[in-house]
């Protein structure tokens, strides 16, 4: 009954997630009593309306979350999204929110992260009040607002409303994730005091990026026309096989473009960093002597390309992970540099270990390590009952009777909340395009998983 009432709403499904897509939630200024935009407020606000035209009951959180919930009782069980979205990027096949469906899919940006599964378990919530039936537990779906720029809006929940008995996030992979990396974010900070006025080429300014937890697509860079470099550029494009473009300008500045291929930042290797393939370039040319030139070689001889940390001297790694790094935004100008880091931790790496080796990299240089934060690692042995209860859900609705519970990279909301795990919402084998260009949800996958979180409902409550 509950699986047949999905399948009945399988269009109006396609069309809430599409007309979501279309609100560009991208944080932006606060505006009013909208504390991260008026996009991302739209998103909230259609969503809340959806869920409050279902017959749901619902609340808004001081515009910084809200819920849907069904049910009565004095537990609850907590669904964990976000409506959020990073940036779009570029060479979309497709308007990143358009919400296009086509061939099966529906594209744009935040399908599969995170919209494609709120709207997932939302139906999956519809489906078993339609079905008639009657949950022992309140179902409350929790959507958060930033959580892909620092989750201020889970801790203000935290802060102002019930928390749940036991949660699950649909943000992530399945089966179950029962562990997840510790995350750190930092800058790089050198401010340029020290420069040379040789013949040099200088860096006027630098930019690329878009998002810490985003590999960068897009950097560029303007230098004096002061030595030819045309040369050593089409050299490196050659050998290195990257995708670096020469402008030369009429006062006497080059334009340098690099173009790289986005991706999600727990999983860098999976794009082509932008920054890094300009960086890496700049090392190689006869910069002005200063600070500015030794802050790209340090990023260059420390970071460059890499993204295992080894460089930096930072590759740990324990039985589950190896520590994963992803340089995703710089700005440099006339006065100083700013590189922000995103750093995937092993489980079982305590905080203290990693910020120690980071400060070592950075002794006997101008560079301060700023803005330094941390997310612990979130960890549940296999047998914990909640992990075993979503494994059962998941193998019985697959058919994969072989698969076990993982740990991840990523970072959800289950790691702010008691008894909760990020469960899905991407299948194993199936194309991961979050924080990629022509990020889409399979129509076949978004019916599944919409079955999986109902029954994930019924085991829990």
């Amino acid at each position: 009954m509950i699986n047949e009432m999905i399948l009945k709403n399988k269009n109006e499904m396609i069309d809430a997630l599409s007309k979501l897509i279309q609100k560009k939630s991208v944080r932006t200024a606060a505006e009013g009593n909208m504390p991260f935009g008026k996009d991302i407020q739209m998103a909230l606000e259609y969503f809340l309306a959806l869920g409050e035209s279902m017959g749901f009951t619902t609340k808004n959180i001081d515009n910084y979350a809200g819920y849907i919930e069904y049910g009565t009782g004095d537990e609850m069980l907590g669904i964990l999204c976000h409506l959020d979205v990073v940036p779009e990027g570029e060479n979309w096949s497709y308007p990143p929110f358009s919400g296009t469906v086509t061939n099966d899919k529906i594209y744009g940006r935040g399908a599969i992260d995170n919209k494609g599964p709120a709207i997932a378990s939302l139906y999956a919530m519809k489906a078993l009040k339609d079905s008639g039936y009657v949950p022992n537990k309140r179902i409350r779906l929790i959507c958060g607002t930033n959580e892909e720029s620092g989750s201020a809006c889970i801790a203000h929940y935290i802060a102002h409303e019930e928390i749940p008995t036991l949660s699950f996030s649909p943000d992530a992979d399945f089966p179950v994730i029962h562990g997840e990396m510790g995350i750190a974010f930092f800058e790089l900070v050198s401010v340029f005091t020290d420069k040379v006025p040789d013949d040099g080429v200088q860096i006027i300014s630098l930019e690329g990026g878009q998002a810490p937890n985003m590999v960068p697509d897009h950097a560029e860079v303007l230098l004096s026309d002061s030595q030819p470099i045309k040369h050593i550029l089409d050299a490196f494009n050659e050998t290195k096989g990257t995708r670096l473009a020469y402008e030369a300008l009429s006062d006497k500045r080059i334009k340098l473009t690099s173009h790289g291929i986005s991706a999600h930042g727990s999983t860098p290797e999976n794009g082509l960093n932008a920054i890094s393939q300009l960086i890496t370039y700049l090392e190689l040319i006869d910069l002005q002597v200063g600070d500015a030139a030794n802050f790209i070689r340090f990023l260059a001889r420390n970071i460059g390309m890499d993204t295992t940390g080894e460089r930096m001297g930072v590759d740990f790694k324990d039985a589950y992970n190896p520590l994963v790094l992803n340089l995703g935004v710089i700005k440099m100008d006339a006065n100083q540099g700013k590189a922000t880091i995103n750093i995937r931790y092993p489980i079982t790496l305590d905080e203290e270990t990693l910020h120690s080796a980071i400060t070592k990299s950075v002794e006997g240089t101008s560079i301060k390590i700023e803005n330094w934060f941390c997310a612990k690692p979130l960890y549940f042995e296999p047998t914990h009952p909640l992990v075993e209860t979503l494994m059962k859900v998941y193998r019985e609705k697959t058919g994969d009777y072989e698969a076990k519970p993982i740990t991840i990279g990523g970072g959800t909301y289950a790691r702010a909340l008691p008894n909760a795990v990020a469960f899905g919402a991407l299948f194993p084998n199936q194309e991961d395009t979050m924080h990629q260009k022509d990020e889409y949800m399979a129509i076949d996958a978004f019916m599944t998983m919409t079955e999986i979180y109902a029954q994930a409902m019924v085991e829990l409550t």
